[in-house]
């Protein structure tokens, strides 16, 4: 049997007889043959092989989004290419994915959370096919993939407006500088100005997205007896498990004597007792909808970039909510 035969049941299965191409798979299979993808891009100019470039690879969040999105990505025939760092400020190569040969890849998926390294034209003129998760811009040259994070964090303020004053009210966020919680703080203090009360400036608080960052915020303010009564938006659910971490080391109880609400609606939510309240992001919908836009940019580049746009919502569980567990 000629090599072209073998490589039409591989690549074509259909030009070949029914009965030819049952000879050639049961030929692979007990030679435990694979074909080199990189040998096949070659002839083909394509890898099927999609980079993805986030700002780190730790964490729920991460760790959903590349799950779902590599299993969109084998429903379509690619592979992803993960890496993490390309965002880093002390890189020696400040341009977004960077750390990527770009020449190993069909496309490239960027996570952008620091508004210093927001620069789409940058992605857009990488001569390389490219969607961006996390940030947006009008007239942006590359197709982008936003989540909601006004609608999401004014929904967590406003439920925990509705049981505590305004002034007893706390947003714990990550550096000043990231997309994602500016977004979130400013959404919490308008919340609060609406009701009437400018924030004072302990009631903003910026760390990072850690669960270290959230226990030590809660014990600084236990430490100064003022986190009793006290309603707190956290910016992620790392940092308001820190927080109920440290609350229940001390003896304070949800949402008896502090209620809480994270954002990302991650796994860990469900694992505490009481379960936290967060803002939903729907994550597998996100990652669907990267892998999908990246691939339309790859096979149809004629095409104009869409701009897609994804709805948070908050859920509220007993960690918040008025009246549990009482």
């Amino acid at each position: 049997m000629s090599i072209a035969t073998v490589s039409r049941v591989l690549n074509n299965p259909d030009l070949v007889a029914r009965a030819t191409s049952e000879k050639v798979q049961r030929a692979v299979r007990e030679l435990g043959y694979r074909p080199n993808l990189f040998a096949k891009s070659l002839l083909s100019k394509r890898s099927r092989v999609i980079g993805v470039s986030l700002p780190d690879i730790h964490g729920e969040f991460y760790a959903e989004l590349m799950h779902a999105a590599d299993r969109r990505a084998r429903e379509l025939g690619y592979h992803l290419l993960v890496s993490a760092g390309a965002h880093q400020t002390d890189t020696d190569d400040a341009t977004p994915g960077g750390s990527f040969a770009l020449d190993l890849v069909d496309g490239l998926i960027v996570m952008l959370t620091e508004r210093s390294r927001a620069d789409l034209e940058a992605i857009a003129n990488l001569n390389i096919p490219a969607a961006v998760i996390g940030c947006d811009r009008p007239g942006a040259r590359v197709e982008t993939i936003t989540y909601d994070n006004i609608l999401g964090a004014e929904q967590a303020t406003e439920h925990l407006l509705e049981g505590t004053p305004p002034e007893r009210c706390y947003f714990v966020g990550t550096h000043r500088g990231n997309l994602d919680s500016d977004d979130r703080a400013r959404a919490f203090c308008d919340a609060l100005r609406a009701r009437g009360h400018e924030p004072e400036d302990d009631q903003v608080a910026y760390g990072e997205f850690t669960f270290e960052w959230g226990w030590d915020w809660a014990t600084a303010r236990m430490d100064a007896d003022a986190l009793a009564g006290a309603a707190v938006f956290a910016a992620n659910d790392e940092i308001a498990v820190g927080i109920a971490n440290a609350a229940r080391e001390r003896g304070l109880e949800m949402p008896r004597d502090v209620r809480l609400v994270g954002f990302d609606d991650s796994r860990i939510c469900t694992l505490l007792r009481p379960e936290i309240s967060s803002v939903r992001i729907p994550i597998p919908e996100l990652a669907s909808e990267a892998i999908d836009a990246l691939v339309r940019r790859i096979e149809h580049p004629e095409q104009d970039p869409k701009h897609t746009r994804l709805a948070t919502s908050l859920i509220v569980r007993d960690s918040s909510r008025i009246g549990a567990g009482a």
